[in-house]
C-alpha cells in the first residue's frame, strides 16, 4: 500500500454539525482532504460542499457507522474518492439524558454501539491505510463524564469505555508513525447542549463561559498534526477547569 499523491486525507464522523462540522473544516484549512461522515447524508453533504466552495478537497457519506459492513464499504468508497487516509476522527456520538431507572437495554446498546464500537469499527477497517501513512493519527471525542462519572450512566460509561479504548489502541499500532489520542470536552455549544442549563454550567466553570466548538476543534487540530507525535495514548480534558472543582448540576 502506498501513499496517496494528494493532500493527506482525514475522516471525520459527526461532520454534519456541531463539533464535527467545525473539525472538518479547521482539517481543510490545515491541508488535510476531508471526508464527511454523518448518518444524516443531508448534513455531510452540506459539509462538504462548504469545503469545496473554500477549496478543500472533500466528499460527503451517509452511513451507520454502527456497522461493520458499512465500515468497509466506506474505506473503499473514501479511496476511490479521496484516496488512503491518514487520520480518522471519530467525533460523532449520541447522549441519552436517562437514569438508570429510565434506561432500557436496548438505550444503553445504542448508545454504547455509536460511542464506542463505532470508533473500534471504523479504527480496524483503516488501519492499513493508518499505518501505511507518513504520520497517522485517531482522534476520539469522549467527554469529562467518562473520566469522573456522570447522572446519565450509559453516555458517562461509554465515553469511559473510550477513554480505555484510546489508550488501549496504540498496542496495536506499536512501532508504526500512529497515534491514538482523545479529547474529553466538558459542556459545549453544539445541539447536544441542555440549553437551559447553559448559565448555571457557565457560572461554575472557572472560566465563566462554556466551550465554543472552536476551543476543541484546536485542541484536535494539535494532535492531527505532525509536531504531536510525542503525545500517544493520552486523554485531554478541555472544560474550562470545572471538573476539577465543581459539578455542572
Amino acid at each position: 500500500m502506498t501513499t496517496p499523491a494528494g493532500p493527506p486525507v482525514a475522516v471525520v464522523t459527526g461532520a454534519g454539525g456541531g463539533l464535527g462540522a467545525v473539525t472538518a473544516t479547521m482539517l481543510g484549512e490545515l491541508g488535510l482532504a476531508v471526508a464527511c461522515v454523518d448518518i444524516d447524508e443531508v448534513a455531510a453533504k452540506r459539509t462538504a460542499t462548504e469545503l469545496g466552495n473554500n477549496g478543500v478537497a472533500s466528499a460527503a457519506y451517509g452511513v451507520d457507522i454502527t456497522s461493520e459492513s458499512a465500515a468497509g464499504s466506506l474505506v473503499d468508497a473514501v479511496h476511490a474518492d479521496l484516496g488512503q487516509v491518514s487520520h480518522l476522527v471519530n467525533i460523532a456520538g449520541i447522549l441519552r439524558r436517562t437514569h438508570l431507572a429510565d434506561t432500557t437495554a436496548d438505550s444503553w446498546r445504542q448508545v454504547m454501539d455509536v460511542n464506542v464500537t463505532a470508533p473500534f469499527l471504523l479504527t480496524q477497517a483503516f488501519a492499513d491505510d493508518l499505518k501505511a501513512a507518513e504520520y497517522g493519527r485517531v482522534i476520539n471525542c469522549a467527554s469529562f463524564a467518562g473520566t469522573r462519572g456522570y447522572e446519565y450512566p450509559a453516555y458517562a460509561a461509554s465515553k469511559a469505555a473510550l477513554i480505555n479504548l484510546t489508550s488501549s489502541l496504540m498496542f496495536d499500532f506499536w512501532g508504526t508513525a500512529v497515534t491514538v489520542n482523545a479529547v474529553a470536552p466538558g459542556a459545549m455549544v453544539t445541539p447536544m447542549l441542555d440549553r437551559p442549563a447553559a448559565e448555571r454550567m457557565a457560572a461554575k466553570t472557572p472560566t465563566g463561559r462554556i466551550l465554543d466548538p472552536d476551543d476543541v476543534a484546536a485542541v484536535i487540530g494539535f494532535l492531527a498534526g505532525r509536531t504531536s507525535r510525542g503525545v500517544n495514548g493520552t486523554t485531554t480534558v478541555i472544560d474550562g477547569g470545572a471538573s476539577l472543582l465543581f459539578s455542572y448540576k
